[in-house]
């Protein structure tokens, strides 16, 4: 167990030896306080990639500093909070950081028993929003996590773009089985129409529906022009 007097101490280790990874799992008596956090995450230029922080009792007032520093869009990777007392408000606020956030790569949040389908779907949101095309485009292509309430696969694929191009097809895909692409294409610049293009012919083969035929997206997205 780590006390208040050692935080200093650790914090500096931290800073001064460039870590890559620490593991703070099941650390902090009765949990980790934002004094802590404040001193790990924002004393100097932190090179972590891997943080994990599980079983230490995490409070909405930690997992505050916690977003915000995911939003600075930092060089962690791999985040892992498992088995704390994280809720849903807790989830939106670090759903809200990964807008911004381009590098986390893993967010492990199980075992917080206090999140709800509601704090999953503020997660789904961010990672694939499919409202619309646009929303799909601006969405996080790159963060993956272990909220199983919901079975996702949204950024499977290492590399980003690849995600990217996997969810402007399916919503393509899903609203050619009624033909309704081209109601949809008012607020679309003209000038994403190579991409949307793109998306259709990299990606038909990787999602199975055997209703839709490409072509036929094809076809919807040329009467756009």
């Amino acid at each position: 167990r780590i006390g208040s007097d050692h935080i200093e101490r650790l914090c500096s280790a931290v800073h001064n030896h460039a870590l890559v990874e620490l593991d703070l799992s099941g650390c902090f008596e009765p949990g980790i306080g934002d004094e802590m956090l404040t001193c790990l995450l924002t004393s100097g230029e932190l090179e972590l990639e891997k943080l994990v922080m599980s079983l230490n009792n995490i409070t909405s007032a930690v997992s505050t500093l916690l977003a915000d520093f995911l939003a600075t869009n930092p060089s962690l990777k791999e985040l892992d909070v498992v088995g704390n007392n994280l809720n849903d408000s807790d989830a939106s606020l670090i759903a809200n950081a990964l807008r911004s956030n381009k590098t986390l790569r893993s967010l492990k949040l199980g075992r917080n028993s206090r999140i709800s389908i509601t704090g999953v779907e503020s997660l789904r949101l961010v990672l694939y929003d499919d409202s619309s095309l646009n929303a799909a485009a601006d969405s996080n292509h790159t963060c993956t996590h272990d909220l199983r309430k919901v079975m996702d696969d949204y950024n499977s694929h290492g590399q980003g773009h690849i995600n990217r191009g996997w969810k402007i097809y399916s919503i393509l895909s899903d609203r050619n089985e009624m033909m309704s692409n081209v109601q949809h294409f008012s607020d679309i610049d003209v000038k994403i129409l190579p991409t949307m293009l793109e998306a259709v012919q990299k990606y038909a083969r990787n999602v199975y529906d055997y209703e839709v035929n490409p072509l036929s997206i094809v076809y919807e997205i040329m009467r756009k022009r």
